[in-house]
């Protein structure tokens, strides 16, 4: 079953608003859950055909949600906003090559676009 649910995981009230602004100008529907511990459920029961990580602080936790993504919802497709460099420079998912990382939250609509 297709799905125009989009999940957005992000720390900052304003970052997740400028997100879900624009996941619903693209006719999707936008996705937040107060903490990472409930995204993390919800990548484990609800469908999405997207999810978009912002990358701020902590990185780790928010890594492990993406590598979770990829197990439980392959189909997904996963966009991590900031923290390009240090994605490359580490390799921290190297493993995962169709997750798109963009380096700035200015550029998320031009991925929609894409999308």
């Amino acid at each position: 079953m297709k799905t125009n649910r989009v999940l957005i995981v992000s720390d900052s009230p304003n970052r997740r608003n400028f997100l879900e602004h624009h996941v619903k100008c693209h006719g999707l529907a936008p996705i937040w859950y107060p903490n990472i511990m409930s995204a993390k459920k919800a990548i484990k029961s609800d469908p999405f055909s997207m999810v978009a990580v912002d990358l701020s602080l902590p990185v780790e936790p928010k890594l492990t949600l993406v590598r979770e993504t990829y197990h439980y919802q392959p189909d997904a497709e996963v966009i991590t906003i900031e923290k390009e460099e240090y994605l490359k420079n580490t390799g921290a998912l190297s493993s995962f090559s169709s997750v798109v990382s963009i380096g700035s939250i200015e550029s998320f609509p031009d991925k929609l676009d894409a999308y």
